[in-house]
């Protein structure tokens, strides 16, 4: 991790050892006592942090420019405007797509079950209680940020569609909308000129998009548009789609 995240709940309450990021600080970056590691706060500002004390069970850490510390705590750059589509697949890949995903910073990831979907991955333990939640963090912290993406999952397309039209009607931002498809793309997605400043790419689970489904994304203006021949992966074409689609818009 190239930055340790805490809740802002857990400022000003000891470590403890037993907690990954005490074993990090320790026996990863090998603080010492009074020396400054990276630390941020999650989606709040990022600044320094030293050890205060240890003991057999804490790490007492304080937070923030004092003792003759002059790097003042700084707010983060916001999330890109893109908001990621992307079908249900197993849940041991959402982890990866989950991390690298947040990496690329994007602002929200909406999973969908897809008609060609396994339904099953929609009741895996990670969607429960917010487990999906440390892979967000794992990602903000191997790209130095504290942001993370909000993440939703949807029975349907349909459904993370007409969710789309009541969150972003009104005063919204105009986005251009993008699919990618191996079988019906209108476009090579490295040939796409966006339009707008917002962004939605929506990618479909290991089987790709229903007849159905492509219908219903062209008639709710998405573009479908492709990445190449080649079948890859969905968590591959989150990563190489998002990547184009960033480079394009110029973010």
């Amino acid at each position: 991790m190239n930055i340790i995240l805490f809740d802002k709940s857990e400022i000003n309450s000891p470590l403890p050892k037993s907690d990954p990021r005490s074993q990090h600080i320790l026996k990863i970056l090998r603080q010492k006592s009074n020396i400054p590691f990276d630390v941020g706060i999650i989606n709040g500002p990022r600044g320094k942090a030293h050890i205060i004390s240890e003991d057999d069970k804490f790490l007492h850490l304080s937070f923030g420019p004092d003792e003759g510390t002059d790097s003042p705590w700084e707010e983060p750059e916001p999330l890109h405007p893109l908001h990621l589509i992307v079908g249900l697949i197993r849940p041991v890949h959402a982890k990866r797509l989950l991390r690298d995903v947040t990496s690329l910073g994007v602002s929200a990831i909406w999973f969908v079950n897809t008609e060609k979907g396994e339904k099953s991955y929609a009741k895996s333990s990670l969607w429960k209680n917010e487990e999906y939640r440390r892979y967000l963090i794992e990602g903000a912290e191997q790209a130095f940020h504290t942001c993370l993406p909000e993440v939703q999952v949807f029975p349907n397309l349909q459904s993370c569609i007409s969710n789309i039209e009541k969150e972003l009607s009104g005063n919204r931002t105009p986005e251009d909308r993008i699919a990618l498809d191996n079988y019906e793309a209108a476009i090579a997605l490295s040939q796409w000129k966006p339009e707008w400043k917002a962004y939605i790419l929506a990618i479909g689970s290991e089987r790709g998009w229903s007849s159905g489904e492509r219908d219903l994304l062209r008639n709710t203006g998405f573009t479908l548009a492709s990445l190449g021949s080649r079948v890859l992966k969905t968590e591959t074409a989150c990563v190489a789609g998002i990547a184009v689609l960033l480079g394009r818009a110029g973010l």
